[in-house]
Parts: structure tokens; C-alpha cells; sequence
């Protein structure tokens, strides 16, 4: 056998040992089984194990973006992409193509590749991932998680179970969608479904759970988080044998994860709540694989306690390894759209004419409280009936738009109480009967009024080819609606023939009444209008109800709210929430920084509204969403363009010189007491790498607002580099940072990553000299003070007083790497002349590198609401839910379908 078969022979056991192993474990058996035939198997494993490396490397560098992980991916990197070509996820793209929805695909491939990447690797016992998704209200969070459990079935994950949400038609749906996207309808045989459409997970298949998982290719179940359905699913797992446990990688995605998931009980010390305490059970019971949270409104999962671990040693599930926000799509209506953004988000969105106020006099005659929660009357205010006209016109517009086989939807809300959706319903049909009586007779005339006040407001939204609607085209389509028009009711309390159900095959115009069960999942099918008073003061609860948020694709001119006054002004608030959650998240990303590491900030409002229930947020502490303290540090180079890097250091020479020529020389290579406005010039014109631009930009522009009577020191580092900066008068000494092998898993082609620019004390570099300084370092057993003392020493009158810290790296071009890490670093001009051979050209000043520790408020200048309030928090708002979890009914009959 040549060496090619040979080779050849070795590739082929290997990629059959992945199908019932880890990539580790399948080399070992390989070289076991092989070695003895085949003399050169350790060398061809070699060259397959680098193969892999580097397709590792690949995916990553072409994929890593927007997300936080628990560790790089190239140290637990395992996936290169789907590895069939004609397995689960092939079928998934197919069906979507089929349904017209091709221009997704991209984005979904892209984005669902990420969360792949960064689950654990399945068949590696007690290798395991927690993590979250922020996706949009509305914004196709299901197609996400879809794509995500086809590519990790195609990865040998075998067991996929989905928590549904908290309600019976959520899960239904859940069900008929993943069975139809996923190919298990077309190919049963392969599939062992515990759920079905027309059942919840049941007791029927424990007993048989070994052998049933053992003998089928892929096992799905679709369950609501309910206790009895959580406990059939933690008795069906424990079932399972520990040694066949181990071998099968399961995949949970907990949908609306931040509903029912969190303990919700009322303190530190009281027993979990049922569903999280099974919740953390079932999860304990997994020995490989990957729990993946996916909500809109992640407030309830950041806050949970990221260390938690009870009397039995069960984990909570906070996202502690990634979390991954999907990407908006420039065609999606968010918050941010419509409401925009207040100013503290610092963009100003000029939103769409859509919104409209209930007056606070209708407010009060609909609103149910707690003397009307059982009501039997309801009334049709006049801005209802304009609501209600605006539909039936829209409706009429999107028929004349050839639209006619597409669902049009109402939501009314009103109250989160179940018994006056009822009396609502009966009321609109009341108020609907005249109307559809005269169009039978063609008189349309009372829908005119609101057809001409409302047909442009919005008009420059619709991106259609179509011209303006008249009222004679639209006329004529406003009988047909009528006739079609349905009124129905949607909550807990409604009869299962009676609720919402969209049927393709039959597409409808249909007002739904409804509160708590509309709130969460459920898709509303071509909702445009909405009619919507506030029952909310939590973040969460609020912006789930918005379930107006997403694609209006072809009527997006046509969308309209009806809100309670004040609401608008919430909504735009948490726009800049929702805004300020992300950014926070990519600046953990940028700083590769995680979950586990460092706790997400969520921005409180001043007053009006709670982030989430109070006992959701019995573990948060309050922050603030200053800068305070704050250390940044360059640590990659573009070294692509020679001209940045001297303009940088030409900024870095007038700084010097201009506070030296002012007089604020200290000690040594430290200039003191510099006004914050002094650096204002600097700060605008030194060139950091985009990765750091916005958070150096923006802890400036914090130090300048809130603390500008907070002095800074500006220091020089030096070292003993062969260039000099030369500067105010002196020659300062460059520093040796030498980069990252260009081979490195962090290195990128045209950056130079140093890793870290500053030295173990250099945030306490302007104050070495000082007495505070000296006798904390005599106090300290350790050669080198810990980050802690250091910035308590910042904090001291004695010491730095609180002052803003610069610190200026003036880079040798030629650093080299100590004897310690000459495996992983290289000389700087190694990467440098890889590039261009003018960069170590002679003369040249020295790289700047920049460090950062923003001022601390050591006068105690700002009132505590002047600074802004963050938390991960001390809840102030003292109510409670106003949809209570324990009172949702679980009528689903168990599941007991036949196994194929």
C-alpha cells in the first residue's frame, strides 16, 4: 500500500470513529487500532490533527463576531461547519428556499454557525455550555434556533429538547413548526418524537427510555415549562443508564428563557421556584451537551446568581459561557424604529408616524382593575372604533396589494384580567354588526374619514411598486374584509376550538382580544394594528407585549399602535435599554471579556418602571453605568498603515509638549494635576484600533461630562527599547512589546496583538513615589500589589486622590520576545517588514500604545441620579408580576404517539 492509501485509509477510520466519538478520543482509537498495520498511522494522525487546527482557525477567523464565549474558540474550537451534505440542515435550507424565504438564508447560516461554534464539543463526557441568545421581539428567534438544532444534529448532538414557553398554544406551534422545518415529518423512521402536536411530554415512553433513544438516529421533544411535564422529562432522563447517558449529547433551547427559567421565589434563602428547580435538575442530569437560552428580554437571565450551586451542588443557569445577540435586520421594526432613542443613547432615530395616543379618559372606562377583573361589560371607545376602521381599511389596502392570501391581524389589550377579553370581544362584534350590514349594501361611507386622515402619515415606509391606494380601489375591497373578519379571544381561559389559529391553507383577517398568552412566542400572523394600554411596570413584561415589533414586508406603511398615555415615552426609554445591553455586550466582547467574568449592565429607569420582578432581582446588585475606574488598554495594532502610525505619535509629542510648556511637570516622567479639557485634543485625535474606538471615545466623553473638575495625571512609560520618544524637552526610553506568533489563534493579518500593553502596577504609575504608596507595598506579602489595592490606592487622599490616569507606550518597533515566550511571540519588526519594509525604516518614532483608568467622583460631586443607574441591582419598585405563572392551565392531553 503506497503512502497515499495508506493515508487515505487512516482519514477514513477517523471520520468514521466521529460518529460515535470526540475528536480526541477518535484519534487515540485510531492510532489503537491502526498502528500495528499501518507504521506511519502516528504521523498521518499528526498531519490530520493540524489539518483540523487549521480549518478550526479558518471557520473562526472568518466567523468570530459578536459574541462572547467562555474561552477563545480555537482552544475548545471543534466545529468547521456542517460536516453532511444532505443531512438535517441541507433539508431545512430547502424547505425555506421552497417558501420564499432565500434571502434569509445567509444571515441565519452566519449567525446560527456562531452559536454552533460555541456549544460543547458532543461526545466529550462532562464537557458541557451554558448560554444565551438576545434576539428581537418578533424577529425570527425560532428560524434561529431552528438552523442551530439542524447543524448540531448534523454534529452528532442526538437528544433535542425545546422548552416552549409557559403556554399550551406556544408549544403547539413550536411543535408544527420544528416537525415540518426539520424534516421529521418527511423521514419519521428516524426521528423518536416524545411530543406531538396534539400532546405535551407524557409518562408513556419512561419505562423504555434506554432502548428507545439507543435504537433511533435523533430524539426531539417540544415541552412547556410546566412541573408535571418537567418531572416526566427528569424521570424519562434519569431512566437513561449514566454510561449511555454520557454517549448521547443533548441540546436544550429554552424559549422565552427568561419566562418561568429564573427563580422567582421571594428571597436569598427560600426554596427555588418549582420550574427552575427542575429546571436545574434536568440540566444536572445532562453528562454532554448544551443548554441555550433564547429571549428578546434577557434582564431575568443576567441577573440570576452566576454562582449559585445549592445543598446538591446544582448549577443555576446563568448563560456563564456565551452569549450571542442576533443581529437586527435594516428591514425589522423594533423599538429603536419606532419609539427612537432617548438622548443618553446618543443617536437620534427619526421614527415613523405610526403611533397613536388613547386618551386618558377611555384609559379609565377599559382598563379592567381589580373591581372589574370579572366584568362582563366592555366598552368601544372612539379611538377603539378609529383602531378598528384603520384595520378594516389596511386590510382592504393590503387586498388591492394582490396581499389577499396573507393573514391580517388586530391586537386589542386591555387588561391582563381574562374574563373582560370576553366582554371585549362581545363588544367589538356589536360594534361591528351595523357596519358589515351596511357594506353588504355597499355603503363603506364610515370607513372614509379614518382612510383619508390615516392613508399617508406613514407612506414613505412601503417599499412596494404599487402606487398610492384610492378610496375606490379600497372601497371596494372594505365589503369582502367585513364579510371575512373575525373576532376571537386568546388567554388561558379560552376554549381551544375558540382560539387563535392561523391555517395557511385559509388565510384570514382577525381581531384577537387577549393578554398574557399573546405576551410571549405566539407569533400574530400580518399584525398591523394595535391597540394597547399599559398593565406592565417591568421591563420585560412591557417589551414582550409589544408584540408589534417585527417585518411589516409589504404593509409596512400600514402598522399602527394605539397606546395609554405615557407608554410611548416607556417604550422609547427601553430603546435605549435594549440599545446600551448590546453595546455593553460587544464592549464585553471586544475586551474578550464574559458572562462569567465580568456581570452584564442593565440601565434602571429613574422611576416608572421596574427592570423585572422583585424577586427575579434578589441576587442584583446596583452599579453605575459611569466610567468610574474604568481601565482600558490598547493591545492591538493596525499596522497596515505606516501614516497612522506616526500621526499617533506626533499627537502623543504636542500632548507632551503642551503640558510641559504649561508647567504641569511632577516627578519624574509623570505630569500632575492636568485638567480634563487639557486632553480633549488627544482624545480626538490619537487613532486607537476600531476595537477600542467607541470605549475609549466614550469613557472621555463620560470623564468630561460628569467629572470635569476631576484632575488627571499624564504618564510616560519607558523601558529599555533601542528608539526614543522625544518630547517636551526629553528623550523617553521605548518599551518592549513584542507581538503575538502571526500563527497564534488570536493573530490577524495586518494587526500586531501584544496581548496586554500594561505592567503589572502600572495603574498606580503616578503615584510609585508617594508614601501611601510605599507603605501599602510594605503591608503587601506579595513582590507586586494586586489590581485591587492598586485602584484602592487610586481612591485615597493620600493617594492618587481619584484622578484620571493616562498612560503613553511608546512601542519599540524592535521588541523582542523573552526567552519564556519566544514560542508564542515574535520580534515586533518580524511582523512589521512582513508587511511593508518602510515600517522599520530608520527614524522612525516608536509605536503608541495607550492606557487608560478613568477619574473616580473623590469629592463626591454628582447626586446619585445624575450618574445614571445601571444594575446587575437593589430592586426599588416593591410589585409583583402582574401575570402570575402558577395560574397558567396545562389541558394539553400526555403524548403517546406510535414510534416509527
Amino acid at each position: 500500500m503506497n503512502a497515499d492509501k495508506e493515508f487515505s485509509t487512516v482519514e477514513r477510520f477517523l471520520l468514521g470513529q466521529l460518529n460515535l466519538m470526540s475528536f480526541e478520543e477518535a484519534v487515540k482509537e485510531t492510532n489503537n487500532a491502526l498502528s500495528d498495520f499501518i507504521e506511519s498511522t502516528p504521523l498521518y494522525l499528526d498531519m490530520l490533527v493540524e489539518k483540523r487546527r487549521v480549518e478550526v482557525n479558518t471557520f473562526t477567523k472568518f466567523n468570530e463576531y459578536d459574541i462572547s464565549r467562555s474561552r477563545d474558540l480555537q482552544e475548545m474550537g471543534w466545529y468547521t461547519g456542517v460536516p453532511v451534505t444532505n443531512g438535517v440542515w441541507n433539508g431545512l435550507v430547502g424547505r425555506m428556499e421552497a417558501k420564499g424565504l432565500g434571502d434569509a438564508i445567509g444571515s441565519i447560516d452566519q449567525s446560527s454557525d456562531l452559536i454552533v461554534s460555541s456549544l460543547a464539543e458532543p461526545r466529550v463526557n462532562k464537557m458541557k455550555r451554558l448560554g444565551i441568545v438576545i434576539g428581537n421581539v418578533q424577529s425570527g428567534k425560532t428560524a434561529n434556533y431552528t438552523a442551530v438544532i439542524a447543524k448540531a444534529l448534523d454534529c452528532q448532538y442526538k437528544f433535542v429538547i425545546v422548552l416552549s414557553g409557559i403556554h399550551n398554544n406556544l408549544r403547539k406551534q413550536t411543535q408544527r413548526r420544528l416537525e415540518r422545518d426539520l424534516g421529521a415529518t418527511v423521514n419519521p423512521a428516524e426521528w423518536l418524537k416524545l411530543t406531538g402536536e396534539e400532546g405535551d411530554f407524557g409518562r408513556a415512553y419512561i419505562e423504555n427510555a434506554a432502548a428507545l433513544v439507543n435504537s433511533h438516529q435523533r430524539v426531539l421533544a417540544v415541552a412547556k415549562k410546566n412541573t408535571s411535564r418537567l418531572k416526566n422529562l427528569l424521570e424519562f432522563l434519569q431512566e437513561i443508564p449514566d454510561v449511555l447517558r454520557s454517549r448521547i449529547p443533548i441540546l436544550i433551547i429554552d424559549d422565552e428563557s427568561d419566562q418561568a427559567t429564573p427563580d422567582s421565589s421571594p428571597g436569598i434563602d427560600d426554596d427555588p421556584t418549582a420550574v427552575n428547580q427542575l429546571m436545574k435538575e434536568i440540566w444536572a442530569e445532562v453528562r454532554n451537551g448544551s443548554y441555550v437560552g433564547y429571549t428578546a428580554t434577557p434582564f431575568a437571565n443576567i441577573l440570576m446568581n452566576p454562582n449559585a450551586q445549592d445543598a446538591n451542588g446544582l448549577q443555576e443557569l446563568y448563560p456563564k459561557d456565551f452569549i450571542h445577540v442576533m443581529p437586527t435586520p435594516s428591514e425589522y421594526f423594533g423599538a429603536e424604529k419606532i419609539f427612537g432613542v432617548d438622548e443618553d443613547a446618543g443617536r437620534d432615530i427619526n421614527h415613523p408616524d405610526v403611533v397613536r395616543k388613547i386618551p386618558q379618559s377611555e384609559v379609565d372606562v377599559i382598563v379592567a382593575n381589580d373591581r372589574m377583573k370579572t366584568s362582563a361589560k366592555q366598552t368601544v371607545t372612539h379611538s377603539l372604533e378609529d383602531a378598528i376602521r384603520w384595520f378594516v381599511v389596511a386590510a382592504a389596502i393590503r387586498r388591492s396589494r394582490s396581499q389577499s392570501d396573507q393573514h391580517s391581524t388586530m391586537l386589542v389589550h386591555t387588561t391582563h384580567y381574562a374574563d373582560p377579553h370576553f366582554a371585549m370581544r362581545d363588544a367589538i362584534v356589536k360594534f361591528l354588526e351595523p357596519l358589515k350590514r351596511r357594506a353588504r349594501e355597499d355603503d363603506v361611507e364610515a370607513f372614509r374619514e379614518i382612510f383619508h386622515a390615516e392613508r399617508d402619515r406613514a407612506a414613505h415606509l412601503y417599499r412596494g411598486g404599487d402606487s398610492a391606494p384610492s378610496w375606490g380601489s379600497v372601497s371596494a375591497e372594505i365589503p369582502t374584509v367585513l364579510w371575512k373578519l373575525k373576532v376571537v379571544v386568546d388567554n388561558s381561559r379560552a376554549k381551544e376550538e375558540e382560539r387563535l389559529y392561523y391555517d395557511d391553507d385559509d388565510p384570514q383577517s382577525v381581531i384577537v382580544v387577549g393578554g398574557g398568552t399573546l405576551s410571549r412566542g405566539l407569533t400574530l400572523e400580518g399584525l398591523f394594528v394595535s391597540y394597547f394600554c399599559r398593565s406592565s411596570k417591568t421591563y420585560d413584561t412591557l417589551l414582550q407585549m409589544g408584540r408589534w415589533f417585527g417585518f411589516r414586508v409589504g404593509y409596512e406603511d400600514l402598522q399602527r399602535i394605539w397606546m395609554s398615555p405615557g407608554l410611548a415615552t416607556d417604550y422609547q426609554f427601553l430603546a435605549s435599554v435594549e440599545a446600551g445591553l448590546r453595546t455593553d455586550i460587544a464592549r464585553m466582547t471586544r475586551l474578550k471579556r464574559t458572562p462569567e467574568m465580568i456581570g452584564v449592565r442593565v440601565r434602571q429607569h429613574p422611576g416608572r418602571l421596574q427592570i423585572v420582578s422583585r424577586p427575579k432581582m434578589k441576587h442584583a446588585e446596583e452599579i453605575e453605568i459611569d466610567y468610574e475606574e474604568e481601565r482600558l488598554q490598547t493591545t492591538n495594532f493596525d499596522v497596515t498603515d505606516a501614516d497612522k502610525l506616526i500621526r499617533n505619535a506626533d499627537t502623543a509629542v504636542r500632548l507632551i509638549d503642551q503640558l510641559a510648556e504649561q508647567g504641569y511637570q511632577g516627578p519624574g516622567d509623570i505630569f500632575s494635576n492636568v485638567p480634563v479639557e487639557e486632553l480633549e485634543e488627544f482624545f480626538s485625535t490619537f487613532e486607537v484600533h476600531e476595537r477600542f474606538s467607541e470605549t475609549f471615545e466614550e469613557l472621555y466623553k463620560w470623564s468630561s461630562r460628569k467629572l470635569p473638575g476631576q484632575l488627571w495625571s499624564v504618564a510616560v512609560a519607558t523601558g529599555r527599547g533601542g528608539e526614543h520618544l522625544i518630547a517636551g524637552g526629553r528623550r523617553y526610553r521605548s518599551v518592549q512589546r513584542a507581538p503575538l506568533n502571526p500563527d497564534a489563534p488570536e493573530a490577524v493579518r495586518g494587526e500586531a496583538n501584544i496581548r496586554a500593553l500594561m505592567s503589572s502596577e502600572d495603574i498606580v504609575l503616578d503615584i510609585k513615589h508617594t508614601d501611601a504608596y510605599r507603605q501599602t507595598k510594605e503591608k503587601s506579602d506579595k513582590s507586586q500589589l494586586t489590581h485591587r489595592d492598586q485602584f484602592l490606592l487610586r481612591r485615597q487622599a493620600e493617594g492618587a486622590q481619584g484622578h484620571g490616569l493616562l498612560v503613553i507606550y511608546p512601542i519599540s518597533r524592535f521588541s523582542k520576545p523573552d526567552t519564556k515566550s519566544e514560542n508564542l511571540r515574535v520580534p515586533m519588526d518580524q511582523v512589521l517588514s512582513g508587511l511593508d519594509e518602510k515600517h522599520i525604516a530608520p527614524g522612525l518614532p516608536p509605536i503608541i500604545g495607550i492606557a487608560v483608568i478613568a477619574p473616580t467622583d473623590f469629592e463626591q460631586t454628582l447626586k446619585y441620579d445624575e450618574k445614571g443607574t445601571y444594575v446587575a441591582v437593589k430592586p426599588r419598585y416593591e410589585g409583583v408580576d402582574e401575570y402570575d405563572e402558577s395560574d397558567v392551565i396545562d389541558d394539553e392531553a400526555d403524548f403517546d404517539g406510535e414510534i416509527a
